[in-house]
């Protein structure tokens, strides 16, 4: 099936990337280190996130369907060992309506990742679901920013916005120059935010 040849093709390029990031932490002088976790929109961005990020070991738990719920229990789990900066992008496959429940989540997120880290949280980019918006979940994360320092906002939806042509009839998945854009502005985000 044309789906999974292109997940298998993506995992292959997502491995190689790791391989790379872990020789050029190795060769390097303390590389920095991040930590994504996310949907098939994380998929896409991290063919190309390591390009814009040199000098990073970056670490991937990704999967096309992932929920909210799970990226917490990942994160969760890897509490002590996670990484200084975590980029989470969640949500899109979640119910819109389930705000309390997402909140719930983004919160356990911050609690593992705790104070010292830096958490970045990718706003959602999807047309409404049975009828509902997902601006609801959106503001949840702009609250967040608001309530903890650690706590940072990259605005995929703004972007999103101001570029309809990226994506296809879904709505929800950008092309591969999208991609490769997105991928840029997120590392830029990351250094800039992230960078102490």
């Amino acid at each position: 099936m044309p789906g999974r040849r292109v997940v298998s093709l993506l995992l292959v390029t997502l491995a190689v990337a790791t391989m790379t990031a872990t020789a050029t932490a190795q060769g390097g002088p303390a590389a920095k280190r991040v930590y994504v976790d996310g949907d098939s929109i994380a998929y896409g961005t991290d063919l190309f996130l390591q390009r814009y990020l040199r000098g990073w070991m970056i670490s991937s738990s990704i999967d096309i369907s992932r929920h909210a719920y799970q990226g917490a229990e990942a994160i969760e789990a890897l509490r002590e060992s996670l990484p200084r900066v975590i980029v989470v992008n969640l949500g899109t496959n979640d119910d819109p309506g389930a705000v309390s429940a997402f909140r719930s989540y983004v919160r356990r997120v911050v609690r593992a990742a705790g104070s010292r880290r830096c958490v970045i949280w990718a706003t959602i980019v999807r047309p409404p679901y049975a009828g509902v918006s997902y601006d609801d979940l959106n503001s949840v994360l702009f609250a967040a920013a608001a309530e903890w320092k650690s706590f940072h906002v990259f605005d995929w939806r703004s972007l999103a916005r101001a570029h309809p042509a990226w994506f296809g009839s879904d709505g929800v998945h950008p092309s591969i120059p999208a991609y490769r854009v997105r991928a840029k502005l997120l590392a830029s985000f990351i250094r800039k935010t992230c960078a102490s």
